[in-house]
C-alpha cells in the first residue's frame, strides 16, 4: 500500500490464482471514496510476485530478472505519476478526481492526446451533456429541461448584451439571473426554483472538474412552492361549464379550450393545437409535443364535440401565460373561493399561507380531473393511460387526486 495526500494505491493482480502469468492493476482509493482502477501493462508470473510488499520477487534467474526488472520500471513510473498528480492538485487545492486520473494515465501510457479544458459556457455544456449521455443517468425528458435551460442563459445573454463569463457566475449573478427570470420571463416560482437547481447541478460538475473553481454558487437558494394540487370533480367542472361568460368572449373562449382538456386528459400543449385535420372516425389523432414519438388518440364524446363544432373544429390559440392567467379569472367568478394552503420553501425555510382555491387552478388542472374522475369512475388504469399517453404507471399515479369524500366511501364500501 501506498500512502498519498489524496489517494491510496495498490498494486495487485489480475487473476492472482492463475499457475501462469497475471496482468498486474493498480488500484486507487481517492478522498471522494471513489475506486479508480488502472492497468500497468505487465504481465509477471505469479510466483514471482510478493502479494505483501507488492513488488516482484528478487531471483536468481537472469531469464526471470529481466521480466522483473521491466515490471518494477513501470511500477515506478507509475507510482511517481500519482505522486506528481497528488502534489500538483494539492498546490492547486484541487480535488484529484477518477476522470482526471484517467485523462492523465491515458496521456501518459497510451499517448492520447491531452483534452482542452472548455473555458466557455457553450464547450463546457456541450462537455456535461455528453458527460452524461455516456454515463446514461438521465432521461430525455431531463435532457430536453438542460437544453431548455441553455436556451434561456442564451436569452438572459442577450438581454444584459454581453457573453456569459462561466467563472464569474456566483450566488449575487444567480440572483440577477433570477429575476431576470421572475419579471422578464414571468417565471413560476417551481419553474424558476427547478432551473437554478438544474444550473447547480451543472456547475458542480464544472467545479469538480475545474472548469471553475468559484464554489459561492452552492450558496443560492432554490425556491420551490408545495400548493394543494387540484383535482375537479364532475359537478364541478358542470359549474364552470354553465357559467354565462356570452358578455365577455375572452373569458368564454379560455373555458372551452379548457373544457375540452377536463373531457380528453389531454396537456395544454396538446389540445390547444386541435383543429380539423386532427379530427377522423370519432377520433382525436395528434403527436405529443413534449414526446414527439407518441401519437395520441383520443375518442370523441359529445361534450367535445359541441365544443369542437363551436368553434368550426378550430380551437382559439392563447399563449399557456395568459390562458393561466384567464382560467384564475374564469374560476374566481364561478365561486371557487374556498381557502387552500400554499406552502413556499427558500432554501430549508418552509412557509405557508392561505389562498383561494381559484388561485391554484392551472392547466395542468385539466389533465389531473380527467384522471381522478375516471379512475373514480371505475376505469382500468390502463385504459386511461392509453388515452393519456402514460408510459410509466408511477408517473400516471401522481395525477390522481382522490378528495376526503372518495376515500371515505372507499372505506365504507369496504368496511361497512
Amino acid at each position: 500500500m501506498f500512502n498519498f495526500n489524496q489517494c491510496i494505491m495498490n498494486f495487485k493482480l489480475k487473476t492472482p490464482k492463475s499457475h501462469s502469468s497475471s496482468l498486474i492493476l493498480s488500484y486507487v482509493t481517492l478522498k471522494d471514496g471513489k475506486r479508480f482502477v488502472y492497468s500497468t501493462g505487465q504481465k509477471i508470473l505469479v510466483r514471482l510476485w510478493d502479494k505483501s510488499y507488492q513488488i516482484p520477487i528478487k531471483t536468481k534467474s537472469q531469464k526471470d530478472q529481466q521480466i522483473i526488472n521491466a515490471v518494477t520500471l513501470r511500477l515506478d513510473k507509475i507510482k511517481t505519476e500519482y505522486l506528481r498528480l497528488d502534489l500538483q492538485y494539492q498546490k492547486e487545492g484541487k480535488l484529484l478526481t477518477k476522470e482526471q486520473l484517467k485523462e492523465e494515465f491515458d496521456i501518459l501510457f497510451k499517448g492520447k492526446q491531452k483534452k482542452e479544458t472548455p473555458n466557455d459556457l457553450k464547450s463546457c455544456f456541450t462537455d456535461f451533456c455528453e458527460f452524461k449521455n455516456k454515463e446514461g443517468s438521465w432521461s430525455k425528458s431531463t435532457e430536453q429541461r438542460y437544453t431548455m435551460l441553455l436556451g434561456l442563459l442564451n436569452d438572459y445573454k442577450k438581454h444584459k448584451s454581453k457573453a456569459i463569463d462561466i467563472q464569474g457566475i456566483d450566488e449575487s449573478w444567480i440572483t440577477h439571473f433570477r429575476n431576470y427570470c421572475q419579471t422578464i420571463k414571468k417565471h413560476q416560482v417551481n419553474t424558476l426554483g427547478r432551473n437554478i437547481g438544474l444550473l447547480k447541478t451543472f456547475l458542480n460538475y464544472c467545479l469538480k472538474n475545474n472548469y471553475i473553481n468559484n464554489p459561492s454558487f452552492k450558496e443560492a437558494a432554490v425556491n420551490r412552492e408545495v400548493t394543494h394540487q387540484i383535482a375537479l370533480n364532475k359537478e364541478e367542472i358542470e359549474v364552470v361549464a354553465q357559467l354565462d361568460l356570452a358578455p365577455n368572449k375572452r373569458l368564454e373562449r379560455v373555458r372551452d379550450v379548457f373544457l375540452v382538456g377536463c373531457y380528453t386528459g389531454m396537456r395544454f400543449s396538446d389540445f390547444k393545437r386541435v383543429k380539423s385535420s386532427n379530427i377522423s372516425e370519432g377520433l382525436i389523432t395528434i403527436r405529443e409535443v413534449k414526446d414527439k414519438t407518441k401519437i395520441l388518440q383520443i375518442p370523441i364524446t359529445d361534450k367535445v364535440r359541441a365544443i369542437l363544432e363551436k368553434y368550426d373544429w378550430q380551437l382559439p390559440l392563447i399563449s399557456e401565460q395568459k390562458f393561466r392567467e384567464y382560467l384564475k379569472e374564469i374560476f374566481k367568478l364561478a365561486g371557487f373561493t374556498d381557502l387552500k394552503i400554499k406552502s413556499k420553501k427558500i432554501g430549508k425555510e418552509v412557509y405557508e399561507k392561505e389562498v383561494p382555491m381559484y388561485e391554484l387552478i392551472s392547466t395542468h388542472t385539466a389533465r389531473r380531473s380527467f384522471i381522478t374522475i375516471m379512475l373514480n369512475s371505475g376505469v382500468p388504469a390502463k385504459a386511461i393511460m392509453s388515452i393519456t399517453g402514460h408510459k410509466s404507471i408511477n408517473n400516471f399515479q401522481l395525477y390522481y387526486k382522490p378528495t376526503n369524500d372518495t376515500l371515505s366511501g372507499f372505506m365504507d364500501q369496504v368496511w361497512k
